[in-house]
């Protein structure tokens, strides 16, 4: 009779013997180990584009300008004011003035000071008319010469310079 077999798991016995007729397994020789290396300390190296550098101070120039922008904006609104203030004072002096004037304005007594200083009235034959014709005459204006948008460039950044350099004295 053939040798009746069952298993345990993955592992067949012999029923009669109840010994395991598995193969042993082979196990693996042992590697060596691997030659020990030199562990070398990686430094963490910044490594920064030139371009890098270049769109920041491009960046940190636009900033400034911006600062000084508004410094400059603030500065030329609080002078606004300021004349906004002096105009409205002068233009109550003024009326007050002329109203001061238009009571004062006698013209009896305007022409009695006039002949006393020896003036007399106009006579008709020293009245002399000139008529000049409107197609005769004509006027010129000089528009302000244009600049191109380099040259305002330009002017603004200087402006803008002198500005800084006065702000930081």
């Amino acid at each position: 009779m053939a040798e009746q077999y069952r298993t345990n798991g993955s592992a067949a016995l012999n029923i009669y013997t109840q010994e395991n007729t598995a193969r042993p397994l082979e196990r693996p020789k042992k590697l060596p180990d691997a030659p020990a290396q030199e562990q070398q300390k990686e430094r963490l190296r910044l490594v920064v584009s030139p371009f890098t550098i270049l769109g920041g101070a491009v960046a940190i120039f636009m900033l400034l300008l911006v600062v000084f922008s508004l410094v400059r904006m603030f500065e030329e609104q609080s002078r606004v004011s300021e004349l906004q203030q002096t105009r409205a004072a002068l233009t109550q002096e003024q009326e007050r003035l002329t109203a001061e004037y238009e009571q004062s304005l006698d013209l009896k007594q305007v022409e009695q000071r006039a002949r006393q200083l020896g003036m007399r009235e106009v006579q008709q034959s020293q009245i002399r008319e000139i008529e000049i014709a409107a197609g005769d005459t004509t006027q010129v204006f000089d528009a302000p010469e244009e600049r191109n948008i380099f040259e305002q460039v330009f002017d603004a950044f200087q402006s803008l310079f002198r500005d800084a350099v006065e702000y930081f004295s």
